[in-house]
Order: structure tokens, then C-alpha cells, then sequence
């Protein structure tokens, strides 16, 4: 959003002698960056070990804006497992509405307009937000208004009176100097929170003005206020936080300086001096997302603002410039079409006299997809259309090549030089779009399964009275029964060597229904394959009754599954292993990482 009124003076402070990075490094930062991730990336889609939906959800976010798709496998299964995850925080809601947004998946869209009542409902008594829990502050607030903001961009609902309300609301953070401060009262400003303060109010006068930026609104006057203070005391030694929250103000106001620098190269230039040898940034993996949102611009209406040296695009981009109309598209599900241009032969017989340089008179543009109509867009033949675009939305979902082609109804001028005009209708060629269906990634699957697991920990401790115990019939020391339900597909329950039938035994204080049992071999981290004695097959009962066996997969990373017949009420379940495949350490017995339950839909 470009603000006229926001557009101030600047007081300079003393700049670097270094000049920013070139587009080739910053995008080899980025590269190294996601490469890290890809490296570090658990079996259930988390990228540490109890880490909280929020953080899985802004490093899928910070992936999908450094070009991966919602399909590369890294980037679906931290998608699978923040979906499936039970965030009780704003912050696990903001950042999962920025990351489903994000992901512009059609099956994404009821999971994000959840989100975004959570985060309405989350609303404290002033206005603003809190974890939920304590008090109210700006820095929770501010990744509210992200996810709310990006989520309606993607299609989704929240009440029309929100950005007013939370518009006055923010005044409490606003200090007498012009900063913000975290905490409602207007004491201790900061940096970080003075970029939370003009982001949060530039999202809400983009609704206030819809979208225009011609009237003042309530809140422009403490967004002035906030960028000159910034203009005064912006430090480039601020935390990788506080340069995410500077990149959301560059976007948001449209503004390139603030206090007399150029912010993207000082900010590019202090996060890859941050950066590690192997990929990370200084911080660790909150700090690595903010440094990649920074790095590619994530605001940026044009996501990401990263050089395009080395990279393709976010997504599938289709071209046709043969024929008389130039097409566009970029995507699939859903996959955005638009006129790109014109040819010279079809502007040198139908445009208008003095108009060939600004393009045609378009009555209307009609869409066809495959041979059949699909969309008719209005045009204004009173003027030389010069925007082109009569962009559409189309589902490719079934695999195979698909036809798209614009047909234009242009006004031209009547012939022979009589008064009035004609019509002339124009057909594009077809640009063909091949869509490739990729096979389910099982990996996928497994975070999914994850986080539906009806033994999960932070799942049963939601019920009231409800626990398991676990017992085995022996354990090695640093492998005890309740490893293998404790939601880590890392730690493993493990017998004794001599241990001549190893037995797990699980009891519920009150039944689970289910109908699926599902096991996973024990792993280490990383996972190194056959280090570790694995399971070949494993005996279930369950309430003291036999119910199968379990033959686990060759792949470590899969699950043995044992459907049921029919859900059952589960209080006990007796897992026994009958073979087990030796691993490295020829003294180590066998185990099982993780026991899941699930019901199907």
C-alpha cells in the first residue's frame, strides 16, 4: 500500500561505508537457509522436538515465500502437522493463517477461516490480543492482524468493524515521542514494537480506506508519528525479530528509506553477516524464519521481493505469445489467467485512430477452458484499454492437458472511415496447460497421522480424568515404556536383549475409540537406517483379546498399521514383538518408537 500522507521527511543517520548484498548473495543465503531446514525437518513434519504449531506454521510460511510449493514434501508436512495440531496461542493461529494463506491450497480454506474466528474470538477486553491468557500487548497483536490480514486476501471472512475497533484500540500502545510500546499504557517504546505498531495500523487502514489511500483515516496520525520516531532511532544492530517487523513497515507504508537508509540493503546486510555455516541464522529456527521472511520480502504484495537469478517461481507459469493475443498464467489449483498483450498486426487494424500505443477497445473478454465457456469479464470500449489483465480463476484439478483460450470482443472503428463503430471478435490461440498429478508423498501421511493421534499427549491431557500408563516387560536404561506414547517419533521404548518376548502394555484411564493401530519402528536423530534393531512383526491385543498382527515396513520411517474391523472402545492394548531385525549394536533389543490410534472420518 502507497500512502501519500505517510510519504515524510527523513532524518539521515550516518550510514554503512559496506554496500548491500548483491541479488546472487542474498539469494544463496536464502538457498542455504531452506537447504538447513530441509536437513533438520523431523519424521512428523516439526522441525525440533515439542515445538509448538506456531513455529512449524511460520517456517512453512517462511518456505513457501522463499519459492517452495505447497507440493514439495518439506513444506506439506509442516503444512500436515500445524493443521492437525491443537495451537491454543494467537500466535499458533496468526502464524497458521499466514502459512495456509500462503499455500493457496482450495483444501486449505476451511481449516484457514477457522483460524481466523479463533483469532476474532481471541480479542481481549481492550481491543487487542493476548496469548490468550495475561495481559493484552502489541507483539501478540501484531501477528493477529497478519494472519487476519492475509487470510481475508485469501478469501476469508472476519466482521467488518474489526479494523475500526482495533484501530482505536491500538492507541493505548502509542507513546507521547511517537514509539509503541508492548504493553497497553504507552511506556517504554521500542523499536520492534513501533514497527508492530505502523504495521498493525497500516493493515487496518487498508480496510478502513478500502484499499485507497486518498482520504485520511483514524490511526494515520500515530502511523506518521511511528515512522518519524523510527527515522530518529532505528539501530541496525536490532534483533532479526525486530528486521522482520522493519521489512512489514517498508511494505506496508511503501516505503524504500527509513532514517536516510536504504532498510532491505542495511537489513540484508546485518542478516547474512548472522548467518551460520550450516544454513541457520543467529537464534535458531524463529530466528532463521524471520531472517527468510525478511530476505524475500514476504509483505511485499509482489512475495517475494528476492532476485529471480537462480530460483523459478512459486509456482507453475504459463506463456502464449504466439497469435494475435498474448497469454498468461501462472499455478493450478487455482490457476490465475490473464491477457498479456497484443500483437502488432491485430493493433495496426483495430485500434483506434491515436490509440495503437495504449491498446484496444475491449467490449468483453470470454474465457474458454477446454472448448467450453467458463467466464465473461466486462470491458470499457468507450477507451483504449492500457492495463490489459481481465484475469480469471480456474480448479485444474484432473491431470492431463487443458486448453485455455481468451476470445475478445473489441470495438473498432467503423469502415471506411463512417462515423460510429463495429464489432470485431478475436479468438487466442490455446495455450495448453499440462497438469502432472504427483503420487502421495507417505511421508506426508505420516505427519498427518501424527498430529490425529488419539494417544497424543497434549490430546488426552484435554480430557478431563483421562491418562495412559505404560508398562513393559523389561527396558533398557534411557528407553522406558512411556517413550513410545509420549508423541516423539524420536524416542523409542526398548527391551532387554535377553528379554525373551518383548512386551509393551498400555492402559487408558477411560476408553479411546478407534479402529486403526499404528506403530513406528524405533529411530534415532537423524535417522540413520538399520542402526537401530527394528520390529518385523508384532503381536496386538487389545481389552485382553488377540486382534493381529502387525508386520512393520521395510521402510523405518513408515508405520506398521492393524485395521480393525470396526471401532472399538480401547482401555488396554498388549503389543508383543515376534521377530526382530538386528541393527548395528548386535547388544541392543528390540522396541517401538511411537503406538497411535486413530478413527477414521
Amino acid at each position: 500500500m502507497h500512502c501519500s500522507l505517510l510519504l515524510i521527511g527523513c532524518l539521515f543517520v550516518p550510514g554503512s561505508q559496506e554496500g548491500p548484498p548483491s541479488p546472487a548473495a542474498v539469494n544463496r543465503a536464502i538457498d542455504s537457509g531452506v537447504a538447513w531446514l530441509r536437513e533438520i525437518q523431523r519424521l512428523d513434519g516439526a522441525f525440533s522436538r515439542d515445538e509448538r504449531m506456531g513455529q512449524t506454521a511460520l517456517l512453512a510460511y517462511a518456505l513457501l515465500k522463499s519459492g517452495l510449493t505447497p507440493e514439495d514434501h518439506m513444506v506439506a508436512r509442516a503444512l500436515a502437522r500445524a493443521k492437525s495440531m491443537m495451537g491454543r496461542r494467537t500466535y499458533d493461529q496468526g502464524c497458521l493463517a499466514l502459512a495456509l494463506a500462503a499455500g493457496q491450497r482450495p483444501k486449505d480454506q476451511k481449516a484457514l477461516q477457522h483460524a481466523l474466528d479463533t483469532l476474532v474470538g481471541y480479542r481481549g477486553k481492550h481491543g487487542t490480543w493476548a496469548y490468550p491468557g495475561g495481559d493484552e500487548d502489541l507483539s501478540n497483536t501484531q501477528f493477529a492482524l497478519l494472519g487476519l490480514h492475509a487470510g481475508v486476501a485469501a478469501g476469508g471472512d472476519v466482521p467488518e468493524d474489526l479494523w475500526a475497533s482495533v484501530t482505536a484500540a491500538l492507541e493505548g500502545y502509542h507513546c507521547r515521542d511517537g514509539g509503541f510500546a508492548y504493553s497497553l499504557g504507552g511506556f517504554h517504546p521500542s523499536t520492534s514494537m513501533t514497527a508492530a505498531g505502523i504495521g498493525s495500523l497500516a493493515i487496518c487502514r487498508f480496510y478502513l480506506g478500502n484499499g485507497q489511500v486518498q482520504d485520511p483515516v483514524p490511526g494515520d496520525r500515530n502511523i506518521n508519528d511511528g515512522l518519524h520516531w523510527l527515522d530518529r532511532r532505528l539501530e541496525r544492530g536490532d534483533s532479526l525479530y525486530t528486521w522482520y517487523g522493519i521489512e512489514r513497515v517498508g511494505a506496508l507504508t511503501g516505503r524504500s528509506r527509513i532514517g536516510g537508509e536504504d532498510w532491505y540493503g542495511a537489513g540484508a546486510a546485518k542478516i547474512l553477516k548472522l548467518q551460520s555455516e550450516d544454513g541457520s541464522f543467529s537464534g535458531g529456527l524463529p530466528h532463521t524464519a524471520y531472517s527468510l521472511l525478511f530476505l524475500n520480502r514476504a509483505t511485499s504484495p509482489k512475495t517475494g521481493g528476492r532476485a529471480s537469478e537462480n530460483r523459478a517461481g512459486k509456482r507453475s507459469l504459463h506463456s502464449l505469445r504466439d497469435g494475435d493475443i498474448h497469454l498468461q498464467g501462472i499455478g493450478a489449483e487455482p490457476c490465475q489467467i490473464w491477457v498479456s498483450g497484443w500483437s502488432k498486426a491485430l493493433l495496426a487494424r483495430h485500434a483506434w485512430p491515436g490509440e495503437a500505443q495504449r491498446g484496444l477497445r475491449i467490449i468483453k473478454v470470454v474465457w474458454f477452458v477446454n472448448g467450453q465457456a467458463v467466464q465473461e469479464i466486462p470491458g470499457d470500449p468507450s477507451r483504449a484499454n492500457e492495463s490489459l489483465r481481465f484475469e480469471f480463476e480456474q480448479h485444474l484439478t484432473l491431470p492431463g492437458k487443458h486448453q485455455i483460450q481468451a476470445q475478445v470482443h473489441l470495438s473498432v472503428p467503423a469502415p471506411g472511415g463512417a462515423a460510429g463503430s463495429d464489432v470485431r471478435v478475436v479468438n487466442s490461440n490455446p495455450m495448453e496447460i499440462l497438469i502432472v498429478r504427483k503420487p502421495f508423498d507417505p511421508l506426508v501421511q505420516v505427519a498427518l497421522e501424527h498430529g490425529n493421534n488419539l494417544l497424543d499427549i497434549n490430546r488426552l491431557g484435554t480430557v478431563p480424568g483421562q491418562a495412559c500408563s505404560a508398562r513393559a516387560s523389561s527396558k533398557e536404561s534411557g528407553h522406558s515404556p512411556e517413550a513410545a506414547i509420549d508423541g516423539d517419533y524420536h524416542t523409542h521404548w526398548r527391551a532387554d536383549l535377553r528379554d525373551p518376548k518383548p512386551t509393551l502394555m498400555l492402559a487408558l484411564s477411560k476408553p479411546i475409540l478407534a479402529d486403526m493401530v499404528l506403530l513406528t519402528q524405533p529411530l534415532g536423530w537423524p535417522i540413520e537406517s538399520g542402526a537401530l534393531p527394528r520390529a518385523f512383526e508384532a503381536k496386538v491385543e487389545i481389552n485382553g483379546k488377540p486382534v493381529g498382527v502387525v508386520r512393520m515396513h521395510l521402510d523405518e520411517r513408515r508405520k506398521g498399521r492393524l485395521s480393525l474391523p470396526e471401532p472399538i472402545e480401547i482401555r488396554r492394548i498388549q503389543i508383543a514383538l515376534i521377530t526382530v531385525i538386528p541393527g548395528v549394536d548386535p547388544d541392543m533389543g528390540g522396541g517401538i518408537g511411537e503406538v497411535e490410534l486413530l478413527l477414521g472420518e
